[in-house]
């Protein structure tokens, strides 16, 4: 009982923090749009954040770059401030959300659609619907969809983990048993000290939002479309295909190393290893194909899948290029 009483105060407390944005209706329900800055006549960013996070995962990166032209952080259906939108979550249902997002903001664009992980994805998907909308596109180590459909290691079975997972911690939310987690010692991953500090502005509204079993439940949500056999009807919508871009400025962001240190541990059969060694490296630079202007960007040596907070001036110097070549197009077609 006290555990449960804890736990509800938790959320409570966490739920007083206000919305530092717009709710805005998309259908029914509504998402929450964070948008500062000025663009100046150039191109507006939109940042999204990797697995299903709530915008303000990337808020280190939007207050850096809110000075400098128009920023915006939002929150998919169910995480953050937002609403839950209607099940099951899909890439391309949270596309097109986010262009009716953008239209009744009144947001003009054109838009600079700047994705982590699988944040990327959405990214990429979103310029591939709406490429008159579309600006140019930086994609953070975006998850390309042939590490779940074709891996050799992971693939489909580590999408349904991701499902589990959050169907676990969503009925752990809904009976208040959630609490944070513990604010990482010297020992921790250096991403994770340094996303701690850099997202030390938004940690209690982060928590407030985790707080909520809608967050936990829209991720294992959006993760069933890797599963099987969901993954057999939605790839299609999920894939951008080579050239699909066409001429779209499109800068893909990796680490120069390869997966070893993620890999190894795992002591895998030695066949088995060599072909995940292979593999994961290469699907890393899959979205070099997807635009005859893709350019390639590496962070420092050493950076992991999550430089951006390991690294978030090279996301900047990305962001800014992008800036750069995202001349005004015309956005009424």
């Amino acid at each position: 009982a006290m555990g449960i009483k804890g736990g509800l105060d938790q959320q409570r407390a966490m739920a007083a923090v206000p919305p530092p944005g717009r709710l805005v209706d998309v259908g029914g329900y509504r998402l929450h749009l964070l948008a500062e800055g000025n663009a100046r006549g150039g191109a507006t960013v939109v940042w999204i954040p990797g697995a299903h996070e709530q915008g303000n995962a990337l808020y280190h990166l939007h207050r850096a770059m809110r000075g400098e032209t128009r920023s915006l952080l939002f929150d998919r259906a169910g995480t953050g401030w937002s609403d839950p939108g209607p099940f099951p979550r899909r890439t391309r249902v949270e596309a097109e959300e986010l262009e009716t997002l953008l239209r009744r903001a009144g947001e003009p664009g054109p838009f600079v659609l700047v994705g982590h992980s699988y944040g990327g994805l959405l990214a990429a998907n979103y310029a591939r619907r709406y490429p008159t909308r579309t600006a140019a596109v930086v994609l953070l180590d975006a998850t390309p969809p042939d590490a779940f459909v074709y891996a050799p290691v992971f693939g489909a079975a580590a999408a349904q983990g991701l499902v589990m997972q959050g169907r676990l911690t969503g009925m752990r939310a809904a009976f208040g048993l959630w609490t944070p987690r513990p604010r990482p010692g010297p020992n921790a991953p250096p991403f994770v000290r340094a996303r701690d500090t850099l997202l030390a502005d938004v940690r209690e509204a982060m928590n407030g939002g985790m707080a909520r079993a809608a967050n936990a439940f829209a991720s294992a949500s959006i993760f069933e479309e890797f599963t099987a056999p969901v993954v057999g009807r939605e790839a299609p919508d999920l894939v951008v295909y080579d050239g699909e871009l066409d001429s779209l400025p499109v800068f893909v962001v990796i680490p120069r190393g390869g997966v070893d240190e993620e890999i190894r541990p795992l002591r895998l059969p030695a066949a088995l290893e060599r072909r995940a060694l292979g593999f994961f490296p290469r699907s890393r630079v899959r979205y070099l194909a997807v635009s005859n202007r893709a350019e390639l960007i590496h962070p420092p040596a050493g950076a992991s899948h999550n430089f951006p907070y390991e690294y978030p001036d090279t996301v900047i110097g990305a962001v800014r290029r992008a800036l750069g070549y995202a001349l005004p197009r015309d956005t009424t077609r």
